[in-house]
């Protein structure tokens, strides 16, 4: 047998492609709700690819199917409503829908029940905790305006140097932002926000002296 058959056989396995298949959905909710990264889309893609090749070469009950992906659905509409009634009903539809996500027929084709139920939990754990705080953090973010940060005092990280065209880090408002300036800056140097483009903040020195000549680099 070679590689790629090997391959074949073990993504066909019922709770392999089960597995990929939970797996893919949970990866394409994270970049619906996190976009941006790269990697949750390239995961959801390349899951629900191998899921959907394992699964056809398994009898498929479509009721079960469905009632997972409604359980999904479920979800991602507590995310906003923030009740545990439906997602306790997205539990029992998944949990459901993994229980007979198979066709019963002469050959016993299931998922193990302990894979459902660490499943079940997974889900339960990911979207009331991990996602709903991913969600609850851009949403807030959105809200913000990012120009409020102009006339902050933040100290310099990473100096601001000719030969890197006077681009660096600074620490701003608790967070690590980029910066430019229109001269040398030393690291540890307190400055202040004049202005923003984009994601990169337009500094000045809060103080006069500043160094002009930046410390030499190895």
């Amino acid at each position: 047998m070679d590689v790629g058959q090997a391959i074949f056989n073990f993504i066909a396995n019922p709770d392999v492609a089960y597995l990929l298949l939970i797996l893919g959905l949970f990866s394409l909710v994270l970049a619906v709700a996190a976009p941006g990264t790269g990697f949750a889309e390239i995961s959801a893609g390349l899951c629900l690819i191998l899921a959907v090749i394992g699964l056809a070469q398994l009898p498929v009950n479509l009721a079960g199917l469905v009632l997972i992906l409604v359980g999904i659905g479920l979800f991602i509409v507590d995310l906003k409503l923030q009740t545990w009634a439906v997602a306790l009903g997205g539990a029992v539809a998944l949990a459901l829908g993994s229980v007979f996500l198979f066709e019963v027929t002469g050959e016993v084709v299931r998922v193990s029940l302990w894979l459902v139920g660490l499943v079940t939990l997974g889900s339960i754990a990911f979207f009331s905790f991990a996602l709903n705080r991913v969600v609850k953090s851009r949403h807030l973010k959105s809200k913000v305006d990012p120009r409020a940060v102009i006339g902050v005092k933040g100290t310099v990280r990473t100096p601001l140097l000719t030969s890197n065209e006077l681009k660096g880090t600074a620490q701003v408002d608790g967070e690590l932002w980029t910066v430019s300036s229109d001269q040398p800056i030393l690291a540890g140097t307190t400055v202040v926000v004049e202005d923003i483009d984009g994601l990169v903040l337009k500094v000045k020195p809060a103080e006069k002296a500043v160094g002009d000549a930046p410390p030499s680099e190895d």
